[in-house]
């Protein structure tokens, strides 16, 4: 006859039960999913329709002047400038040319916005500084419609960090129209919809504007444009600690893009590695320093910033198990998320390798953002009709490491469930665009009016054109071309509707063909079993004492 079991073996039974339930618990508390969190409601305002019914090309004349009376619903920006702009960089198989020449300019800078909806050359201005300016883009540069960089300073040189259309303040700003987007809004859909998944963190602030040309007291239309903020740090903008140069451990912005002059480039492990893909391309896919500026670095900050991020990219391109799995030890899963996703549910294929920046604070992991560059987006490709069926973005430096774990590909489609409820819902995407082209109303006429000889243009001939390539299907060629600006709207709402069904499918299948789990519910089965072993064993050693 078995003896009972004593009280005390009763007590270590009780213990191993308890044991196991809060191992369960901590593997519940792991596992959850915190891809569903809210961020900020983001920092744009709902764009009121234009109710003008008046001939949009009333008050400017056949040369592009503005006649007394032109008005607008947008905010007039009027730019000054003391001498021409040059073109002071071209580029030739990726590498930087440079002129010699000063790319920037001084002049002056006026903004009106009366706050009613209806601003013409009469309506007080809002904001009046000097400025430095100058031509801004890569390809775009040269274009025939430029775009701008500006830095507003003081009489003596200083910087003038002001509030400039309620983006708060800075001193250096980007004036963007892109001649590749004929539809004029697809970095204004991409900015306010990444602003309101993740707030400035995720997008910088921009507001629509038409620019004039102010010279001898004579106004020349230029076009419509997004008044911008730069990518850089501040409290409106990124926010990091500033910088000190005597404090070695630094906070920094960086960019991966080609190799150019106006930043420091990093020698990171990535690249020295060749573990980036494409560091073939000796001028492409370098990280530069945006913030420390480089008047202010030092040698042992910009040493300190490439260690750290080779750091990062040690892990990450690591092709050990036990190292690579301590990868969100370094970045910020959540930002690496909600940037794939907006990147890729617009079709924002040259982020990743151009225009990418991440930022780390001190003492932070690194995150990265804001969203940069969406002129060629949404099927916008000069060379090839994109794919709608597939993804992308996973095959970009970094991602194409992280998205072969199944923990982080888990998080990406919890996320996009959430995020296609809300923010990339169908129905939200389309009423902002309906929104944003009614606000667009009278101005879209005069901007397709200004550059009508680019815009109505079908041909290739027009070295200061975007033309979209003709493409092949089905033993059919097909063009790209579009000569109506409702054509141009569908082509974007086509692109939304028919990617962004396929998203959550496609993501479930590179979940699939994951290689690595560095989750905890890629080893719960294990420690479930050993929690079990532990309460089992110790249970029948006791059963067979007795």
């Amino acid at each position: 006859m078995r003896k009972k079991i004593h009280f005390s073996e009763r007590k270590v039974l009780i213990a191993l039960f308890l044991l196991v339930i809060v191992v369960m618990g901590v593997l519940s508390i792991f596992s959850s999913d915190e891809s569903l969190k809210e961020r900020n409601s983001g920092t744009y305002a709902e764009l009121t329709p234009d109710s003008s019914t008046e001939d949009p090309l009333l008050y400017v004349n056949n040369e592009y002047k503005v006649k007394a009376g032109f008005h607008t619903n947008l905010p007039i920006v009027v730019i000054s400038v003391d001498k021409e702009m040059p073109q002071y960089k071209k580029y030739r198989d990726g590498q930087e040319i440079l002129s010699g020449d000063d790319p920037y300019v001084t002049g002056n800078i006026k903004v009106i916005d009366g706050g009613t909806g209806d601003n013409n050359l009469s309506t007080p201005v809002s904001f009046n500084s000097q400025i430095r300016i100058k031509m801004k883009g890569h390809s775009s540069i040269g274009y025939d419609k430029k775009q701008y960089k500006i830095k507003t300073v003081l009489a003596g040189g200083e910087e003038n960090n002001s509030d400039i259309l309620g983006m708060g303040k800075g001193s250096e700003w980007v004036l963007n129209g892109s001649m590749a987007d004929k539809s004029m809004i697809r970095n204004y859909l991409a900015y306010r919809i990444a602003s309101e998944i993740d707030g400035n963190s995720m997008a910088p602030d921009s507001r629509f504007c038409e620019v004039l040309m102010e010279k001898n007291g004579v106004y020349t239309y230029q076009g419509v444009y997004l008044f911008m903020e730069t990518i850089s740090r501040g409290d409106e903008r990124v926010k990091l600690d500033k910088y000190k140069p005597k404090n070695v451990y630094s906070s920094y912005i960086v960019r991966r893009d080609r190799k150019t002059s106006s930043d420091v480039m990093l020698d990171t492990y990535g690249r020295l590695s060749g573990k980036v893909e494409g560091t073939n391309k000796q001028f492409d896919n370098w990280i530069g320093l945006k913030y420390p500026s480089q008047s202010k670095l030092t040698d042992a900050t910009k040493e300190y910033i490439e260690k750290d991020f080779s750091k990062m990219e040690k892990v990450i391109y690591s092709d050990d198990y036990s190292i690579f799995r301590t990868y969100d030890q370094y970045i910020d899963t959540q930002s690496f998320a909600d940037y794939f996703l907006i990147n890729e549910f617009f079709g924002n294929y040259d982020a990743g390798k151009h225009s990418t920046y991440m930022y780390k604070n001190s003492g932070e992991k690194l995150k990265i953002g804001p969203v940069w560059d969406y002129d060629q987006a949404m099927n916008n490709n000069p060379t090839v009709e994109m794919d709608l069926e597939d993804l992308a973005f996973h095959t970009r430096d970094i991602y194409t490491q992280i998205c072969n774990d199944k923990k982080f590909m888990k998080q990406l489609k919890s996320r996009f469930a959430y995020l296609r409820q809300y923010h990339l819902s169908e129905e939200h995407l389309f009423d902002v665009i309906d929104e944003t082209t009614a606000y667009l109303k009278s101005a879209q006429v005069r901007e397709w009016y200004r550059w009508a000889d680019d815009y109505l243009d079908p041909t290739d001939d027009n070295s200061g054109n975007y033309h979209l390539a003709s493409y092949e299907k089905d033993g059919v060629t097909l063009s790209r071309f579009t000569d109506d600006y409702m054509d141009e709207i569908y082509v974007i709402k086509n692109f939304i509707q028919k990617h962004g069904k396929v998203i959550q499918v496609d993501l479930g299948y590179i979940l699939d063909s994951a290689e690595y789990d560095t989750s905890v519910e890629g080893i719960r089965e294990l420690l479930l079993i050993a929690a079990l072993l532990l309460l089992i064993i110790p249970s029948y050693l006791i059963q067979r004492k007795g």
